[in-house]
């Protein structure tokens, strides 16, 4: 766990946390650096937007496995 005085490492370890690889990490870092609050917004935004439509097609998936599994067990 990083440092709480350190603002750069908590900030590195939440974005990490979120799942940003280190070139998105380093982007949003110097986004900060340079006051580019904006641009970091959107980007976070758009990042939240890919982390959801994946939520939503795993949760498709897991519909089907169900249905899939339902529909086994009543041919039983």
């Amino acid at each position: 766990m990083a440092n709480a005085t350190d603002e750069k490492a908590v900030i590195t370890e939440n974005l990490t946390d979120i799942g940003l690889d280190s070139s998105s990490i380093s982007r949003c870092i110097d986004m900060l650096e340079k006051g580019m609050y904006s641009d970091l917004e959107r980007f976070l935004l758009i990042y939240r937007r890919d982390l959801l439509e994946s939520v939503h097609e795993y949760n498709k998936r897991i519909d089907c496995l169900d249905y899939f599994t339902y529909k086994l067990k009543q041919r039983r």
